[in-house]
């Protein structure tokens, strides 16, 4: 049988960075093939390519028989593409996102409503809310319906769960599954392990090259110090520290829906603190209450013995924060980066210089303080957030879903980070959507519909819930919150 997909040496360049060398692969019809590997291997370029988005430097594609280059429009009619973020239209409701996609199409939402029935009918409830009001796993469900819509042969899915919690990764790709067995080909990356192995075949790529193809077991196996490198070891002692958190009672409202609900626990210095939920569950509400960003609407607070309701300036001046969306300035260099953030939190003038060098020299980024953060990969950006967030010695730092889209072994080089921070006596207040990063935590608190269901050790909940590891603790709570 013809591959639907045919890639022959293929080659991109971006100015002096290469991103694709000499790459050459098939899919077959009906398969469903994934693309693992680190920041920057080249994923997303081969993606765009084979969705006509970007002309190759050299070597060829087709995608369904047609080459990407002279047989674009037939290519376009004929795949859905999902981009590594929501392609969504944030201002817009669910049923104008989907009416607006249709018509880039041609069609109409009723003329295909059968190839998204199932997916849409989820979702259906909240057809009149602003795709910007959605959570993470209905931004997930919209964003895979308007790639639907058209009733294409081929989906492309780059990195499509980043950011979603495990019970909507896990219905995700049950959703996957179901609509290879209608015959749709997919495409997709993923920088989570266990949706790897769920592929037919897998490739591995890495710097611009694709360094084997073969099912997913055989490739995992092969490059395991990459991509299932071996766990972290963290221990400190807590049992004397003093909590820098209390919390009572806290509650946030917006209008009549209740964000956070009656939330109450305490967080000790020097601690590693897991912030756990699924997508909608309260986590990001209530960490802006702590960073005093907003204020609650009932109950107490208290972060370093500061008030969140009356005295929040004094909490910014001590805190440190690395939201989900990093924030850099992209069109700035690393070094300008940490300079301007450095006279931000206060560092003295006279230590910006010599600190700057001793971080940018821990991290392994010396060599790139002239270079412009927009051309860092994901992975040594994430790095940079985290050490100019506790760049000017915070007592404690909040890190929001930090790690989100980023391979298994950057990932673990993250957590040494963190724990360094940690030894140093630094408090870390962590949110996250991987349950093997859980299990690096001191201790965990699992939200589920605004509430705390559940706060202690990862060994005691394991044990509490007879689970094998922090996924199924998880799956077992959040499965009790609503859709």
């Amino acid at each position: 049988m013809q591959p639907i997909i045919e890639v022959n040496h293929i080659s991109k360049r971006y100015g002096r960075t290469e991103a694709l060398r000499d790459v050459s692969l098939s899919v077959k019809r009906g398969e469903l093939f994934g693309l693992i590997g680190p920041d920057g291997s080249g994923k997303t370029t081969l993606f765009r390519i084979l969705a006509t988005l970007l002309v190759a430097d050299s070597g060829s594609a087709s995608v369904c028989g047609f080459d990407v280059a002279d047989g674009y429009r037939q290519v376009r009619n004929r795949v859905g593409y999902m981009p590594g973020r929501f392609s969504l239209y944030q201002d817009l409701t669910v049923e104008e996102n989907l009416e607006f996609f249709a018509t880039v199409f041609g069609t109409t939402v009723d003329e295909h409503y059968g190839q998204i029935k199932e997916i849409y009918e989820q979702i259906k409830p909240f057809r009149k809310r602003r795709a910007g009001a959605l959570s993470g796993g209905m931004k997930q469900k919209l964003a895979l319906c308007c790639a639907l819509v058209h009733n294409p042969d081929i989906l492309f899915l780059d990195e499509p769960t980043t950011g979603v919690d495990p019970v909507s990764r896990k219905e995700f790709w049950q959703m996957l599954r179901r609509l290879q067995e209608r015959g749709i080909t997919i495409v997709v990356s993923t920088p989570f392990m266990d949706e790897a192995r769920l592929c037919d075949r897998i490739a591995f790529m890495r710097e611009g090259k694709i360094c084997g193809i073969d099912l997913p077991l055989t490739i995992l196996e092969r490059f395991k110090e990459i991509l299932c490198p071996p766990g972290l070891e963290h221990t400190h002692a807590l049992a004397n520290a003093q909590p820098v958190i209390r919390v009572e009672g806290l509650v946030k409202r917006f209008g009549t829906f209740v964000a956070v609900d009656h939330i109450s626990f305490s967080v000790k210095r020097g601690e590693v603190f897991g912030f756990l939920g699924a997508n909608g569950a309260g986590k990001t509400t209530a960490m802006r209450i702590f960073c005093g960003l907003s204020l609650p609407t009932e109950g107490k607070a208290e972060v370093m013995g500061f008030d969140v309701s009356t005295q929040s300036e004094e909490i910014k001046k001590r805190i440190g924060y690395m939201s989900q969306k990093f924030s850099l300035y992209e069109d700035l260099s690393v070094w300008e980066n940490v300079r301007l953030f450095a006279g931000i939190y206060g560092v003295p003038e006279k230590e910006i210089a010599s600190r700057t060098e001793e971080m940018l020299s821990r991290i392994g980024l010396l060599g790139e303080r002239e270079t412009l953060v927009r051309e860092l990969p994901l992975g040594w950006k994430q790095r940079l957030a985290f050490s100019v967030a506790v760049f000017h010695r915070p007592q404690l730092v909040f890190l929001d879903e930090p790690t989100g889209g980023v391979d298994p072994a950057t990932r673990r080089q993250f957590w040494e980070l963190i724990y360094r921070a940690a030894e140093q006596g630094i408090t870390v207040f962590v949110t996250t959507h991987y349950m093997d990063e859980a299990e690096y935590c001191d201790r965990i608190s699992m939200m589920v519909d605004g509430r705390i269901c559940a706060l202690d050790t990862p060994e005691a909940l394991k044990s509490r819930y007879g689970a094998k590891d922090m996924d199924e603790v998880f799956q077992r709570l959040a499965r009790g919150g609503k859709v």
